[in-house]
């Protein structure tokens, strides 16, 4: 099918600034500044690479990469290069470049970034900036094609605009529908070209390609988040909580109906809760760097003390590492340590503000059906249980062609005193009028709850969940799994333990001593099932299932590619290798780091 001439111009602009956005792009020229010290302030959000070379290099190396580069992935890419073969000649055709193309341009550091502004009914514009080096003719010819070809098709109308010595074309929309959609305008200084939604936030920027005095770079929250991120990332984000706040309250002053109410509102709630006390989040990725085959960094800037909900999330650092009662076959496994006594008192706290004696009052309707004591939050619940959570999953063999769910989760919770526990959990039962089967496994007792029928709330039937959901307390631990096999591993003495595999003891010597949280996986078995599902058709079912469900239309896998040519998984297999993870808490918030180790010759 010949794709509509008209939609060239999207497809070669828009789709470049959307590449963009995917992190291909690239730095500032060698005369400008670094984009954080030519945006404002007060700019919302950041996407930044470094080098956008050097970034496809580093992806086409990672252990992905190499799995892409795979004689076998052949037929693959032939079917996918297929699919794109029709519009990228067509593209060729009309502005002399391929979708290839497209991908290759970015050569230096860019970046993307949201900042606001004064005018519109979203007080935002979209800004990019990229350098192409060597390709900025290849780059300025595309784009004067492209807006061209709008104009001669009446999809834009095209204008430009002398600034300090910079051209400026800007293409506004000359449909109907879309006069109200915001101008797309473009310059370049040298091999440096951006874009942008808003004309005057695209002066601001080009005015300051030198720098300012007050630029992001001199924001307090980013200077912090860049410290905890290191200097070193390939590709970098940023979100300032505070300037979306301050964006989100504008915009409600500046609507009718009394917006300027609802914005006091807003920000009064935002007090009392103490989610103003959030006021960044950053992150990181890099790939193919040391023995890392990829790291990935976040940090959530909370300075304290924290207040309100923040209170919540108390998470002291400890010695985290795998309990003597989690096995070897593993296929991952989480863990966290939260001070569940603090999360109480802040809870209770908060729903004090708004209502005072809520959790009490709620506590005298949780009594059983024969009357006695109610149910008590604080002794009942969080008095007895510990400051640890986590949570491990593996995936059972299964029989060729049936269509169960192999994975089994189990979730632990670390109990201070188990006797008072149980009694709990009696009392829970007998006020949810449940009727588990109980039995004896090995001295403990495992309460077996039958949710065969059990719909998740405004679910359809066909999300009905499966099987038993077992309960246990046991190893100072209570016990719920979705597999009872699964819970019986746990509770048997003896047995490999996952603190003692190599594949663990790989990953635990990137962990620090002390954390809050602490992860492994081994992506193996979690991919065979996900390749298994591929090839069956029973990933494609799973989609359709989910759009009968209420969610969006899903595409058509077997459409980008037959599900037949992809290689056996031993060769997928090869290109894996166990990852892990940990999360610090600190006086100013909240740092974690992911990661997969490199393997040596995959």
């Amino acid at each position: 099918m010949r794709m509509p001439l008209r939609k060239m111009f999207r497809l070669a602009l828009c789709g470049w600034l959307g590449l963009a956005g995917l992190c291909l792009l690239a730095a500032q020229s060698r005369a400008a500044a670094p984009i954080e010290k030519a945006l404002p302030g007060s700019t919302l959000a950041l996407l930044k690479v470094n080098s956008a070379s050097a970034f496809r290099d580093a992806i086409s190396q990672s252990q992905m990469g190499q799995l892409w580069a795979d004689p076998s992935m052949k037929p693959v890419k032939e079917d996918l290069s297929a699919k794109l073969d029709d519009a990228s000649k067509q593209l060729k055709e009309a502005i002399g470049i391929t979708i290839g193309d497209l991908i290759q341009l970015p050569q230096g550091a860019a970046a993307l970034a949201i900042v606001g502004t004064d005018a519109g009914k979203v007080p935002i514009a979209l800004i990019i900036s990229a350098d192409v080096g060597d390709k900025s003719k290849v780059m300025q010819d595309t784009l004067l094609k492209a807006t061209k070809l709008a104009e001669e098709k009446g999809d834009a109308k095209a204008t430009t605009e002398t600034f300090n010595n910079l051209t400026l074309h800007v293409l506004r929309s000359t449909k109907d529908e879309e006069k109200d959609n915001p101008p797309i305008i473009w310059t370049n200084q040298g091999s440096v070209y951006q874009f942008s939604t808003d004309l005057e936030a695209l002066k601001d920027l080009v005015s300051h390609s030198d720098g300012r005095d007050d630029s992001l770079a001199d924001n307090e929250s980013f200077i912090q988040v860049k410290k905890k991120l290191g200097e070193d990332a390939q590709f970098l984000w940023f979100i300032d909580v505070t300037q979306g706040i301050k964006l989100f309250t504008k915009a409600l002053a500046g609507g009718g109906g009394g917006g300027g109410g609802n914005a006091q509102q807003v920000e009064a709630m935002l007090q009392v809760t103490g989610i103003n006390g959030l006021k960044a989040i950053a992150g990181s990725s890099t790939f193919n760097s040391g023995h890392y085959d990829m790291l990935n960094k976040m940090f959530i800037l909370a300075p304290g003390p924290s207040q309100g909900v923040l209170k919540i999330f108390s998470m002291p650092q400890t010695n985290l590492r795998p309990e003597p009662w989690v096995p070897a076959s593993a296929a991952s496994y989480e863990t966290i340590s939260w001070d569940l006594d603090s999360a109480y008192t802040a809870i209770n706290d908060l729903a004090n503000m708004f209502n005072p004696g809520f959790l009490n009052l709620l506590e005298q309707q949780l009594a059983g059906p024969n009357g006695g004591e109610p149910l008590s939050f604080q002794k009942d619940i969080f008095g007895p249980i510990g400051d640890r959570i986590t949570v491990i999953s593996d995936f059972k063999k299964q029989p060729k062609n049936k269509d169960d769910d192999s994975q089994r989760t189990l979730f632990a919770l670390a109990l201070e005193d188990s006797k008072a526990f149980r009694n709990t959990l009696n009392k829970l039962i007998a006020l949810t009028k449940a009727n588990p089967k109980k039995r004896d496994f090995q001295g403990t007792t495992i309460y077996d709850f039958d949710v065969s029928n059990m719909v998740p709330p405004g679910g359809p039937p066909n999300m009905q969940i499966k099987g038993l959901v077992s309960v246990a307390v046991a190893k100072d631990t209570c016990f719920v799994s979705t597999e009872p096999t699964l819970l019986e591993q746990v509770l048997r003495a003896g047995g490999p333990r996952l603190a003692d595999s190599p594949d663990f003891q790989a990953v635990a010597k990137e962990l620090p001593e002390q954390t809050s949280t602490l992860s492994y996986a081994k992506p193996e078995e979690a991919i065979r099932q996900l390749y298994d599902m591929l090839k069956s058709g029973q990933f494609q079912k799973a989609l359709e299932q989910a759009a009968m469900a209420g969610g969006p239309d899903v595409p058509k896998l077997g459409d980008l590619f037959d599900m037949n040519k992809l290689p056996e998984f031993s060769v997928i297999s090869k290109y894996l290798s166990q990852s892990g993870g940990y999360g610090v808490m600190s006086e100013d918030g909240f740092l974690t780091t992911s990661f997969s180790l490199r393997k040596v010759n995959p």
